[in-house]
């Protein structure tokens, strides 16, 4: 198991252990996490892979997430040429393993409290760190760190 401090200059911080983990993870104080959080408390998410890399990709609407729950679409582009009939394009996330990670209840807090605070994260099933973009909260479709 990984050390979590919250000394940002803890030797430990950055350093990878053979499992790839790091040797200790950043988390806000107690005394911070003790004020509230402005997002539930999630233990675990799912790597899910990233958005295709085009410019115009906008999140679904709760009424298109509805409509298409089947077909696990994460966005949709719009067709800026106005003689076309087709009004857009939606997009599925790029695949990735679809594991899913557990985390200590102390970084939990802290991303309940402040979503940005991580950049990256670890997945179990990579055994290595990927940008937050890349994970869902199990059981949505909220990407974690939004």
């Amino acid at each position: 198991m990984s050390k979590i401090v919250t000394d940002p200059n803890d030797p430990d911080l950055g350093n990878p252990k053979p499992n790839g983990q790091n040797k200790a993870y950043l988390v806000l104080s107690k005394e911070e996490r003790a004020r509230g959080f402005i997002r539930p408390v999630r233990r675990s998410y799912v790597h899910c892979g990233k958005l295709p890399e085009r410019k115009g990709i906008r999140p679904l609407t709760l009424g298109e997430e509805i409509r298409f729950k089947d077909y696990d679409y994460v966005g949709f582009i719009p067709n800026t040429d106005p003689e076309s009939l087709i009004t857009g394009t939606y997009v599925k996330q790029l695949p990735n393993c679809g594991v899913t990670t557990r985390m200590s209840l102390e970084i939990a807090e802290t991303y309940a409290i402040n979503p940005k605070f991580y950049g990256s994260t670890f997945c179990v099933g990579c055994g290595a760190h990927f940008p937050v973009e890349e994970f869902q909260w199990e059981g949505t479709n909220e990407t974690v760190g939004s």
